[in-house]
């Protein structure tokens, strides 16, 4: 036995001689092989060399002599193939390791070397294991092989404080196969995904440098004692050009995948991904979708401090009021804000600038602070500015003529429809049976009283139970709206934004 274990880890062809001479053709054939499989296991070997020494027996064995515990070494062989496909091989990844930090480059041919390498080889190995009755192994390669992911392990016994990650361009000419691929981070419980379009260049381009490291959050800062649902991670995102500057342009494309926890006092209604500013020592949530129990994936905007929180925000002033639910909910999302610093004023009538602060949150876009304001009556200095500009952009509204939006004005019921129905989109509109919805709008006393330009919109939200009319039998078009009426209504249109329900026909 100590003699045979001896022999397995000996280079090919130093094997004793008594047993060589014991062996057939095959049997030293695929001697050879499991040295090298053991090799593969030691990390002495990547997976492209391992494939290539299958290859080569696979070549090399008679075909006519081939004994089921032949088959059986390859297929070990081949699952260790499998396993191992997705995954970029540690030695072909340059890793720096200091007492603060890890720093690992990539070259810009490192992906597509690694794409060719294996997945065509993997593929070349087909038809050989066909030919030997290895069909399963065959089925097994094909349902391993990565069709979109390439992965990337951070080393866990490297000593550091923080992660940086530096990812060359990749040259048009190395890019093809890769369009649809994104290279997988995986470090402990968390991962990025990026994708590698974003890295494809015609000349150069930028690198994409990540980094990140966890923090420990100031307990006096948190809304809550038990707020703090995940760690917190402090990532720094940016685009390295090549005269050494940075460019913090857009990088939502990358998401980062992390676990977060929740016991049986939890609310999941009230959970959120969250970044923290630390001037103004505040909380600001950011987009996240809570995929499973235990984990959230989060496009990564910009740089910052990442976190799930259970937030809950209340007020003074909406205790036992018919919409405090709501209220109470939408506040948590940040999307409805209250007045004072601690009340709400939910009988207040809305404003056209607070409604189109609130759908602008409601369809998760962003505030727009532009050079020159858009409206006279909107100029920079007003509260509402990146608000409002940034609703103009995104399509929600519209102003009262070229030059004015009437920001204090009070919002009509009609007004509202219409900057949520340019929100839902003109597939939602399309989609919609606007006849069927528009004659169900005849049957109130005062469809006379719904503007023109307003009745698809109505039509619509009424359709969706977004918009109800009153027990009189009226839909009260021009009527007011007050700062809980319009929270509940966007509360019903995020629901069936997040829910994606289906639309009613």
């Amino acid at each position: 036995m100590a003699i045979a274990l001896l022999a397995f880890i000996l280079a090919p062809g130093l094997a004793w001689a008594d047993d060589e001479e014991d062996k057939s053709y095959n049997e030293q054939v695929l001697d050879d092989l499991m040295y090298y499989k053991y090799s593969f296991e030691q990390g002495n070997l990547d997976t492209s060399a391992l494939i290539d020494h299958l290859h080569e027996a696979l070549n090399k064995l008679n075909k006519s002599d081939i004994q089921e515990g032949m088959r059986e070494d390859i297929r070990q062989v081949v699952k260790l193939i499998a396993a191992n496909m997705a995954d970029l091989p540690a030695n072909s990844v340059p890793v720096k390791a200091t007492k603060t930090k890890l720093v690992i480059t990539l070259g810009s041919k490192t992906l597509p070397d690694h794409f060719h390498n294996i997945i065509y080889k993997a593929e070349d190995l087909t038809g050989e294991l066909t030919e030997i009755g290895l069909s399963d192994m065959v089925e097994l390669l094909h349902n391993s092989m990565p069709r979109d992911v390439i992965g990337l392990k951070v080393p866990e016994d490297a000593s550091r404080g923080s992660v940086q990650l530096s990812l060359s361009p990749i040259s048009v000419d190395d890019f093809e196969g890769l369009e649809e691929y994104s290279l997988l981070v995986k470090d402990g419980g968390i991962t990025f995904k990026i994708p590698l379009r974003i890295l494809r260049s015609k000349d150069g381009g930028s690198s994409l440098t990540l980094s990140y490291k966890t923090v420990e959050p100031a307990p006096l800062f948190l809304p809550a004692a038990d707020a703090l649902k995940s760690a917190e991670y402090d990532i720094d995102i940016f685009w390295q050009k090549q005269d050494g500057s940075r460019d913090d342009k857009q990088t939502g494309q990358v998401v980062l995948t992390m676990p977060y926890r929740q016991d049986d006092s939890t609310d999941p209604d009230y959970l959120g991904v969250f970044t923290y500013n630390d001037t103004a020592r505040d909380w600001t949530i950011v987009k996240g979708e809570f995929k499973a129990s235990d984990q959230v994936d989060i496009p990564l905007t910009g740089p910052g401090k990442y976190a799930v929180l259970e937030y809950k925000k209340t007020f003074a002033d909406i205790a036992g009021h018919w919409a405090e639910k709501d209220i109470v909910y939408m506040a948590s999302k940040q999307i409805a804000q209250g007045l004072m610093e601690n009340y709400f004023l939910p009988d207040n009538p809305v404003t056209r600038a607070q409604f189109a602060a609130m759908v602008l949150k409601t369809f998760g876009q962003s505030e727009v602070i532009p050079e020159k304001p858009t409206f006279i009556d909107v100029p920079s200095e007003s509260e509402y500015f990146g608000a409002v500009e940034g609703a103009y952009r995104a399509g929600l509204i519209a102003g009262v003529d070229k030059t004015h939006f009437a920001p204090g004005l009070n919002i009509t019921r009609e007004e509202m429809a219409a900057m949520i129905a340019r929100g839902l989109g003109s597939g939602v509109l399309a989609s919609a049976d606007q006849a069927g919805a528009l004659e169900k709008l005849k049957n109130f006393k005062d469809y006379d009283n719904l503007s023109p330009w307003a009745r698809q919109s109505m039509a619509l939200c009424y359709q969706l139970g977004i918009i109800k009319g009153m027990p009189d039998q009226t839909i009260q078009p021009k009527a007011n709206t007050s700062r809980a009426e319009a929270t509940v209504m966007l509360r019903r249109v995020l629901d069936l934004l997040t829910a994606k329900e289906t639309l009613p026909k």
